[in-house]
């Protein structure tokens, strides 16, 4: 915040015996520093002479080193009235009503001065924080603009142009200006990572993604800050340079969560086997971490490593119990060993913590038909069929399997 000092102009103008007498006693008393002293007897010259002007800015200046701001204030008022050109005394009634939190007021007094000095970047610069400080933003942020036209490399226009378009809810205007403060000063680099967080949180990706490049650059270490940036590129549908940049954090920081990041960024780039090998170096990592051992088990499937798949399935089972997909996982890798038995185990432990889906009812219907249980396959297939599930191809199996099954019952 800019305050203006004023200082006690020279005595003079006397206009009678009386007043002589006043002023040579107030001149005595400003001489030590008596300010109290002092403005008894220049309330008596005013009294004798309302329009000398030196005694008036004496007297609102001692009012003012007195503590009597209000008393300072009303005379430096009058003063800039009548002498609207005199900078010190409407300096000095600045300051004053800044100190007593009269923003608004206050802004308008540095507005004046900063006209009277065209180019003074400190008087522009005091309008703007004034404005700023009453709550006038939109002002502020005028103000502050043409201060940053007045000089583009000054940290304090910068910041305050960044901090009054942030506080009006403008986060994308600002940004820039908190780029170029930082240009200013590398101390506020870090407040870059909060801007850039806050517009990730307000959907402006691409912004948040230069300022994170930007921190990355000159932190080339932080490995967080590496695994963001993947996580946004992944998000942006760039696969391939997501897949980079998580490498790199990986290589600074080796977690399952970025084993993980970085399987899907090659899952999307197409890079399957470098995809699983990350998923299981992610499970290898967390072993407790049932959602990590599900991934990756449901990577093996895809390649039908059906043994590892069921191993992973049930780790994750044994790591979480209620993890139902999980479960499911485990039934239909069992099914596939045609360990129809643990198949249907794993798919009870399914159905308890929660309805199942259609899938899980013909899977559990195909277990029970292999293993000859007809009666409860038929079961299982009607209530798959009831559902209405979707599935065109496994419902015109199920009614296949009913017409078959319902001849195998007739013959008993």
């Amino acid at each position: 915040m800019h305050r203006f000092i004023g200082v006690a102009v020279v005595l003079g103008f006397v206009s009678g015996p009386l007043g002589a007498d006043a002023l040579r006693e107030a001149a005595e008393a400003l001489a030590r520093n008596d300010y109290a002293g002092a403005i008894p007897h220049l309330e008596t010259a005013l009294r004798d002479d309302p329009g000398n002007f030196n005694a008036r800015f004496n007297l609102a200046y001692a009012y003012q080193e007195s503590g009597d701001a209000e008393g300072a204030i009303g005379h430096y008022r009058r003063i800039v009235s009548e002498q609207p050109e005199l900078v010190p005394a409407r300096s000095n009634l600045a300051a004053l009503l800044l100190r007593a939190e009269r923003y608004a007021e206050a802004a308008g007094e540095l507005a004046e001065i900063a006209a009277a000095r065209p180019g003074d970047i400190e008087a522009q610069l005091a309008v703007a924080a004034a404005l700023r400080r009453a709550r006038d933003l939109e002002a502020a942020v005028r103000a502050y603009r043409e201060a940053v036209a007045l000089d583009g490399t000054s940290l304090e226009a910068l910041a305050g142009l960044a901090g009054a378009l942030d506080e009006l809810g403008r986060l994308k205007e600002a940004e820039p200006y908190y780029r170029r403060a930082a240009d200013q000063d590398p101390a506020l680099e870090a407040r870059l990572l909060d801007v850039a967080d806050r517009l990730e949180r307000a959907g402006s990706s691409r912004e948040a993604l230069a300022l994170y490049r930007r921190f990355a650059e000159r932190r080339p270490g932080n490995a967080e800050i590496r695994e963001r940036i993947g996580h946004l590129l992944l998000e942006a549908g760039d696969a391939r340079a997501a897949a980079d940049s998580l490498e790199r954090a990986l290589a600074i920081e080796a977690t399952a969560d970025r084993h993980s990041a970085l399987a899907e960024a090659y899952r999307q780039a197409g890079e399957a086997d470098s995809a699983r090998k990350h998923l299981q170096l992610a499970a290898e990592a967390a072993p407790g971490d049932a959602r990590l051992r599900v991934r990756h088990a449901n990577a093996l499937l895809q390649i039908q490593d059906f043994e590892r798949a069921a191993r992973e399935y049930l780790a994750a089972c044994e790591a979480d119990p209620l993890a139902r997909d999980a479960w499911n996982g485990l039934a239909f890798a069992m099914f596939q060993l045609e360990n129809f038995q643990a198949a249907l185990r794993a798919l009870g432990h399914a159905e308890s913590l929660g309805a199942p889906l259609p899938a899980s009812v013909y899977l559990k219907a195909l277990a029970l038909d292999k293993l000859g249980l007809y009666d409860e396959a038929q079961a299982a297939y009607q209530a798959f069929l009831g559902a209405d599930p979707g599935m065109q191809d496994e419902e015109w199996k199920a009614t296949q399997r009913l017409k078959a099954i319902a001849k195998i019952l007739a013959k008993r």
